[in-house]
């Protein structure tokens, strides 16, 4: 398993663009819409492997699954992750051997230079970790989008905090093991946090209240 990408969710995709630009001083590049699904988002590198999706609700669609899975948000929060294990058909094959539901989802966008970009998503069901268990992408013969955007911010750690740490990060193992740089901790409350370094020093972006906290993973690309 590897890190694909983390997202930090909020209600307008605009306010998410400015707070990272203020917070780091590198500018977000649009992505695109989620057409169906109710979203819309913007990029940023954290170095070669990871990046930062900023995913908000498109006011253009009126609606969708994704866009329901963040609904409940009024301010920017880390939402969940998104992981790589190899082929969605072999993600799906694992998660089931282990009690869980997979749910596979094709899906696509176009970039703001008219080119489509397709992949396919597995979201995972039938656990008690919500958003700190992932959901995979397999870009098949897609080109991730991490190697167009712009650096200036690197993923120092991302901290998944459950009072099972050890449950959790035997299913992660299971999954495909627990990836550089995830760390899993064992707290009173689930949590999920990502501590990022930019020239200017360093920000630790954090996961919603407890009490408005979303069970359901999900998005996009």
């Amino acid at each position: 398993m590897t890190l694909d990408h983390i997202l930090l969710a909020g209600p307008e995709l605009e306010p998410l663009e400015a707070l990272v630009r203020e917070r780091t001083g590198v500018a977000p590049v649009r992505g695109g819409r989620h057409l169906g699904h109710g979203t819309h988002n913007a990029l940023v590198g954290l170095g070669e492997d990871h990046y930062l999706e900023l995913l908000a609700v498109d006011p253009a669609q009126g609606g969708g699954p994704f866009a329901a899975t963040i609904a409940h948000l009024r301010a920017p929060a880390l939402h969940t992750w998104c992981a790589q294990a190899g082929a969605a058909a072999t993600v799906a094959e694992r998660a089931r051997a282990l009690g869980l539901t997979p749910r596979r989802e094709r899906m696509q966008r176009r970039r703001p230079d008219r080119s489509m970009l397709t992949w396919e998503l597995v979201f995972l069901d039938g656990h008690p970790y919500g958003p700190l268990l992932p959901f995979f992408i397999d870009w098949q013969k897609a080109k991730r989008p991490s190697a167009a955007l712009p650096r200036g911010v690197k993923l120092l750690a991302l901290v998944l905090t459950h009072p099972d740490a050890d449950g959790l990060r035997s299913l992660l193992t299971n999954l495909g093991g627990v990836p550089d740089p995830v760390r899993v901790e064992r707290g009173a409350t689930p949590s999920i946090a990502a501590d990022l370094r930019h020239e200017g020093g360093t920000w630790t972006v954090e996961g919603p209240p407890a009490d408005t906290d979303d069970a359901t993973p999900g998005t996009q690309g």
